[in-house]
């Protein structure tokens, strides 16, 4: 018989419900989608439910209900961990670890978290976010009092003293992309340039927010839709009677899509932001080390010293790394044949760029397009 599952997400993630369904569809489930549950118990029989917990009591309360049923529910979050679940949710802190490495590689010395409010799933972020490098944390609930907190005036003048006292540049992790079109208000409002002196990278890639900003947000990609599935194929063993998982089962995030709010590398050294301008204007073009300090006017030996001090890696580093985020943003982003990708990003041949790609990321184009699409 055709198993009938509730699916109770608020708010509604398109991503989530598309892995919900394609699994949906390969056993012949029956799906009902239920936005918010109300205090009265919902009229359905069925045989489980996906569910995403939040903060109140009411969806919390509906589970209670289903499981003394004996209906068997999946959540896809961490934001009530203290209800006893069986999980499929994202690896919030490897998302925090993301962002550290994403600033890192982009030399930004001074970190920062911001955040409206604060609970389990921001903690996780920022703990990974922090893991092996400090940052300031911007958290509006506890700055501000209880009576401020719905108040945008009072936020705009917190913030905007915050992020006038802080050293410049720096990267700043939100906890979603409604938090970083707030901090960019913010830092507007300041006369503060994004992302030259603030650059901000939220978490969740909802297009719609990220590209409908006056800077468009770089944002990483929580790999929503797996977690759908994977939810949904959780929920398919427990309802053919097998054990749940001692542990909640974490999705990696998918990576992240940059955009103009991170798309820079800090430097203080003029000659080393010389070579990087260098860099991202010829990137099409075959050429190394000697041919950026020749255009300079600087011996190669110098321009190693300078660069090597100021970003702590090579110049001939640099190169490769930009080399390499052009032919995955063109690999996931556009239908571009390899030989394509592979002139835009001034790798001689196509196989040059399949076996420079497969040595670096241990995948294929073709396989990590795949993947990340």
């Amino acid at each position: 018989m055709n198993k009938k599952v509730l699916v109770m997400i608020s708010p509604v993630s398109a991503q989530r419900l598309n892995g919900v369904a394609h699994y949906a569809r390969e056993q012949g489930w029956y799906l009902m989608i239920q936005d918010r549950i109300g205090s009265r118990p919902l009229a359905w029989e069925g045989d489980g439910v996906i569910v995403a917990l939040r903060s109140d009591n009411t969806s919390v309360n509906a589970v209670r209900r289903f499981r003394a049923r004996g209906i068997p529910v999946v959540d896809v979050t961490i934001s009530r961990p203290e209800v006893a679940l069986p999980r499929v949710m994202s690896d919030h802190e490897a998302i925090g670890r993301m962002a550290a490495e994403h600033f890192a590689e982009r030399n930004f010395r001074n970190l920062a978290w911001f955040s409206t409010g604060w609970g389990h799933v921001q903690e996780l972020r920022y703990n990974g976010f922090t893991e092996k490098s400090v940052a300031m944390k911007w958290v509006a609930a506890e700055a501000l009092p209880k009576s401020c907190q719905a108040n945008y005036s009072a936020f705009l003048k917190w913030i905007a003293s915050t992020l006038k006292k802080c050293e410049k540049p720096v990267g700043v992790l939100t906890y979603d992309e409604t938090d970083a079109a707030k901090l960019l208000d913010a830092a507007e409002k300041c006369n503060l340039s994004v992302p030259e002196e603030i650059a901000i990278l939220s978490i969740g890639n909802d297009p719609i927010i990220c590209e409908n900003q006056s800077v468009p947000l770089s944002s990483i990609d929580q790999n929503l839709e797996t977690g759908g599935y994977e939810a949904a194929r959780l929920l398919g063993a427990l309802m053919l009677g097998k054990s749940a998982p001692a542990k909640p089962i974490l999705v990696p995030p998918k990576g992240i899509v940059l955009r103009r709010s991170t798309d820079i590398i800090a430097s203080s050294d003029s000659l080393v932001e010389q070579a990087l301008a260098y860099i991202t204007a010829n990137i099409s073009k075959p050429f190394g080390a000697a041919q950026i300090a020749n255009s300079l006017g600087v011996s190669r030996n110098v321009l190693d010293k300078r660069f090597r001090s100021d970003m702590n890696r090579s110049i001939g580093d640099e190169i490769a790394r930009q080399r390499l985020a052009l032919v995955k943003t063109l690999l996931r982003d556009t239908d571009d044949t390899l030989a394509e990708i592979a002139a835009a990003a001034g790798f001689c041949t196509q196989s040059h760029l399949a076996n420079v790609f497969r040595d670096t990321t241990g995948s294929t184009p073709s396989a990590w397009r795949k993947e990340h699409r």
